[in-house]
Protein backbone atom coordinates (compact mmCIF):
# COMPACT_ATOMS: atom_id res chain seq x y z
CA UNK A 1 0.00 0.00 0.00
CA UNK A 2 1.53 2.92 -1.12
CA UNK A 3 0.58 6.28 0.19
CA UNK A 4 0.17 8.03 -3.40
CA UNK A 5 -3.36 6.33 -3.68
CA UNK A 6 -4.94 8.23 -0.95
CA UNK A 7 -6.49 11.25 -1.31
CA UNK A 8 -4.56 14.68 0.34
CA UNK A 9 -7.57 16.40 1.55
CA UNK A 10 -7.68 18.12 4.85
CA UNK A 11 -11.19 15.65 5.45
CA UNK A 12 -8.98 12.01 5.19
CA UNK A 13 -5.92 14.05 7.31
CA UNK A 14 -8.58 14.30 9.97
CA UNK A 15 -9.72 10.37 9.55
CA UNK A 16 -8.22 7.97 11.77
CA UNK A 17 -5.80 5.89 10.37
CA UNK A 18 -8.36 2.99 10.31
CA UNK A 19 -10.78 4.84 8.76
CA UNK A 20 -8.17 6.15 6.06
CA UNK A 21 -7.33 2.02 5.91
CA UNK A 22 -11.33 0.78 5.37
CA UNK A 23 -11.94 3.57 2.35
CA UNK A 24 -8.88 2.33 0.48
CA UNK A 25 -9.67 -0.30 -2.28
CA UNK A 26 -7.01 -2.40 -1.04
CA UNK A 27 -8.97 -3.42 2.06
CA UNK A 28 -12.10 -4.66 0.24
CA UNK A 29 -9.80 -7.31 -1.20
CA UNK A 30 -8.09 -8.44 1.64
CA UNK A 31 -8.76 -11.75 3.47
CA UNK A 32 -9.87 -11.84 6.72
CA UNK A 33 -6.59 -12.17 8.38
CA UNK A 34 -4.96 -9.63 6.73
CA UNK A 35 -7.45 -7.21 7.81
CA UNK A 36 -6.54 -8.09 11.77
CA UNK A 37 -3.47 -7.19 10.88
CA UNK A 38 -3.94 -3.64 8.80
CA UNK A 39 -6.48 -2.91 11.88
CA UNK A 40 -3.54 -3.54 14.26
CA UNK A 41 -1.02 -1.19 11.90
CA UNK A 42 -3.78 1.01 11.74
CA UNK A 43 -4.26 1.15 15.57
CA UNK A 44 -0.47 1.50 16.11
CA UNK A 45 -0.62 4.34 13.60
CA UNK A 46 -3.60 6.20 15.43
CA UNK A 47 -1.12 5.46 18.93
CA UNK A 48 1.77 7.09 17.63
CA UNK A 49 0.21 9.84 15.91
CA UNK A 50 -1.67 10.50 19.49
CA UNK A 51 1.34 10.42 21.17
CA UNK A 52 3.29 12.56 18.81
CA UNK A 53 0.62 15.40 19.29
CA UNK A 54 0.52 15.23 22.65
CA UNK A 55 4.13 15.96 23.07
CA UNK A 56 4.25 18.71 20.58
CA UNK A 57 1.41 19.99 22.62
CA UNK A 58 2.79 19.83 25.78
CA UNK A 59 6.71 21.56 23.87
CA UNK A 60 4.12 24.32 22.46
CA UNK A 61 2.60 24.78 26.38
CA UNK A 62 6.22 24.41 28.01
CA UNK A 63 7.42 27.15 25.16
CA UNK A 64 4.76 29.46 25.53
CA UNK A 65 4.92 29.60 29.60
CA UNK A 66 6.30 33.11 30.48
CA UNK A 67 6.05 32.65 33.96
CA UNK A 68 6.39 29.44 36.74
CA UNK A 69 3.03 27.59 37.43
CA UNK A 70 2.78 27.44 41.03
CA UNK A 71 0.67 23.96 40.60
CA UNK A 72 3.10 22.42 38.02
CA UNK A 73 5.25 19.74 39.51
CA UNK A 74 8.41 20.40 40.76
CA UNK A 75 10.90 19.32 38.24
CA UNK A 76 8.60 21.90 35.53
CA UNK A 77 8.71 24.49 37.80
CA UNK A 78 12.83 24.09 37.91
CA UNK A 79 13.47 23.69 33.99
CA UNK A 80 11.02 26.88 33.25
CA UNK A 81 12.65 29.09 36.12
CA UNK A 82 16.18 28.18 34.40
CA UNK A 83 14.62 28.30 31.08
CA UNK A 84 13.19 32.01 31.75
CA UNK A 85 16.51 32.96 34.18
CA UNK A 86 18.92 31.27 32.05
CA UNK A 87 21.82 33.66 33.81
CA UNK A 88 20.65 33.25 37.43
CA UNK A 89 20.65 29.48 36.64
CA UNK A 90 24.19 29.73 35.54
CA UNK A 91 25.03 31.32 38.40
CA UNK A 92 23.11 29.73 41.20
CA UNK A 93 24.99 26.52 39.58
CA UNK A 94 28.50 27.90 39.93
CA UNK A 95 28.01 28.95 43.52
CA UNK A 96 26.50 25.81 44.55
CA UNK A 97 29.72 23.80 42.85
CA UNK A 98 31.91 26.43 45.04
CA UNK A 99 30.47 25.42 47.99
CA UNK A 100 30.29 21.78 47.81
CA UNK A 101 33.85 22.02 46.48
CA UNK A 102 35.51 20.24 43.59
CA UNK A 103 36.97 17.37 45.31
CA UNK A 104 33.43 16.22 46.59
CA UNK A 105 31.74 16.61 43.27
CA UNK A 106 34.77 14.65 41.40
CA UNK A 107 33.97 11.75 43.84
CA UNK A 108 30.01 12.07 43.39
CA UNK A 109 30.45 11.66 40.19
CA UNK A 110 32.76 8.91 40.19
CA UNK A 111 30.22 7.08 42.62
CA UNK A 112 27.11 8.00 40.53
CA UNK A 113 28.58 7.26 36.84
CA UNK A 114 27.92 3.15 36.72
CA UNK A 115 24.22 4.38 38.10
CA UNK A 116 23.85 7.49 35.35
CA UNK A 117 25.56 5.86 32.24
CA UNK A 118 23.26 3.63 31.57
CA UNK A 119 20.41 5.94 32.51
CA UNK A 120 21.72 8.52 29.76
CA UNK A 121 22.52 5.57 27.14
CA UNK A 122 18.79 5.06 26.97
CA UNK A 123 18.62 8.86 27.01
CA UNK A 124 20.21 9.51 24.01
CA UNK A 125 18.21 6.63 21.83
Amino acid sequence: MNKSSSPPTSAVAALSALAQLQQRPEWHSASPEQRVILQRIAAQRDQRLLARLERAQHRARLASSQQVNADAPLLERISVFARLHPAVTAAAATSLGLMVGPKRIARLAQASLPTLLPLLAKMRR
